[in-house]
């Protein structure tokens, strides 16, 4: 496709993004790919799990250089995640492909939601470090989530930012470092599955785009040590809830 060169600055500004505030990307991948690069929908999930790869990883090294991940946290939830991706990769086979873009913008309501229904105390002090057994009463979550990284490459991190931040009362920079592993984790095996079972993607056009992400995913976790944790939360209520009716809207 000629517009393919169009996904390296795309991805640049994409990856800044999510990096910032711990999308998995796929949230705005995939209205981009079905919209813009005219993508089907099924196509359009699988090009953005294999995008999501480079980005995430990308920018968990940046985390874990800067020491703004814990690794150990990251894999628990990345490894209970794992069979709920099984399971959305099998349903996508079953589900009318024009049915996952009204999906998706209704996932990107449901954690915009999530995040604004949590309360915080007013002497509320947000933490880097979380013990990994305060996870246990947690980990049924992410297995649930994940469905929806293999069904619509939304990543566990949209839902699961909002638990780690509000349920466990951990510091949004280090929230988003742990749920970029996972989300790491979870689309490299999303898109292992896929290929496996025969579907492909516009390799041009992942090239182009891995180059952007590679790039965006250096700078977003950067950018987000300098802004103030209650901004970022702002960006990822307003953000998504915007995007989510913006795709309802084009469903």
């Amino acid at each position: 496709m000629s517009a393919d060169w169009l996904a390296f600055p795309v991805g640049v500004i994409i990856a800044t993004l999510v990096t910032m505030v711990g999308l998995s990307g796929g949230v705005l991948w995939t209205p981009y790919l079905i919209f813009v690069a005219g993508l089907d929908p099924t196509k359009a999930v699988l090009t953005s799990l294999a995008i999501q790869i480079a980005g995430s990883g990308s920018g968990s090294l940046a985390c874990l250089l800067r020491k703004r991940a814990d690794p150990r946290l990251g894999l628990i939830i990345g490894l209970a995640a794992l069979p709920g991706v099984g399971v959305g990769v099998w349903l996508s086979s079953l589900i009318n492909p024009h049915s996952i873009v009204f999906l998706l913008g209704m996932a990107c309501l449901a954690a915009a939601f999530l995040f604004v229904s949590g309360r915080e105390e007013y002497q509320f002090r947000p933490t880097a470090q979380v013990a990994p057994r305060a996870l246990l009463p947690f980990l049924w979550i992410p297995p649930l989530l994940s469905v929806l990284t293999g069904l619509l490459s939304v990543g566990v991190g949209d839902f699961f930012v909002p638990i780690l931040r509000g349920r466990l009362g951990m510091k949004m920079d280090a929230a988003i470092g742990v749920c970029l592993i996972v989300i790491f984790l979870n689309a490299t095996f999303a898109a292992t599955l896929n290929v496996f079972l025969g579907n492909t993607f516009p390799r041009t056009l992942v090239l182009f785009a891995v180059a952007g992400v590679l790039v965006g995913g250096q700078i977003g976790p950067r950018l987000a040590t300098r802004v103030p944790d209650q901004t970022l939360k702002e960006i990822f209520i307003y953000g998504l809830s915007l995007l989510g009716i913006h795709i309802i809207f084009n469903a």
